[in-house]
């Protein structure tokens, strides 16, 4: 097995990818054909389920797309067959304490780090991988969402944690929760910026953060940052259709 994200990471500085929430994996397929690193696969805020995910994960693979799901709640059961049927990896969101971040590692990851049990399914390819289990723990890549004083507060501590292998900033949630929705600029929330990247790169984490235009995306690049998302899927077709019909209405007054 090999870590897919890990390995993209040591042939670039940064790696791009996409939130898609439309449980489509043609749209999956096209972001691979238009040479995007990764995808967040959404089910926190999608209906999008197993046996559509898997389709995804497919599709990702066929191009060399790294497939990472977010899932909706740190419920071990969940995250397990998350893994069990072939995902890369997993992005949780809220996770605000130590005891979160360990309840999440004891889950996803095998003896001696965790507590995840053997399987047969198409995580470990029916068995094709002789060392499922002893490579698993390091193949699969683990992140955690930052996303609220509380997360901020205890980041330093959680950056330290053995398995984890990146943390990520859910700028939307965390800038609410400062009360300040939105305001990246304010002084309050671009010091947590700051302070999340800093505990990353003190501890060998890997620092990612979500943006929405090339504009913000490269800005995150170079102040540090190395998994950037730059999209979501279902944003960026209402974005792009409403400009094509504004301008044939432009076209025709």
């Amino acid at each position: 097995m090999k870590n897919f994200l890990k390995e993209k990471l040591a042939r670039k500085p940064y790696v791009l990818g996409a939130f898609v929430a439309s449980c489509s994996p043609t749209n999956v397929e096209i972001l691979g054909m238009n040479g995007l690193d990764f995808v967040i696969l959404d089910m926190e805020h999608s209906p999008l389920g197993l046996e559509t995910m898997v389709d995804m994960i497919r599709a990702a693979e066929a191009y060399g797309m790294v497939a990472i799901p977010r899932v909706y709640t740190i419920e071990t059961k969940l995250m397990r067959r998350v893994l069990d049927i072939g995902a890369h990896g997993l992005l949780v969101p809220m996770v605000n304490t130590m005891d979160d971040a360990r309840y999440v590692l004891d889950a996803v990851k095998f003896p001696p780090l965790g507590q995840r049990g053997m399987n047969a399914g198409r995580g470990p390819r029916w068995g094709a991988y002789d060392h499922y289990i002893q490579e698993a723990n390091d193949a699969l890549f683990t992140m955690f969402q930052c996303e609220t004083r509380e997360g901020l507060r205890n980041v330093e501590e959680m950056a330290k944690l053995e398995g984890l292998d990146s943390i990520f900033i859910g700028t939307g949630d965390l800038s609410l929760d400062m009360g300040h929705p939105q305001d990246l600029k304010n002084p309050e929330v671009a010091g947590a910026i700051d302070t999340i990247l800093n505990a990353c790169v003190k501890n060998g984490k890997i620092p990612g953060i979500v943006t929405g235009t090339p504009e913000a995306a490269a800005e995150r690049i170079h102040q540090g940052f190395r998994i950037v998302t730059i999209m979501n899927d279902l944003g960026m077709f209402k974005k792009q259709s409403q400009l094509q019909i504004d301008k044939v209405h432009a076209l025709c007054p």
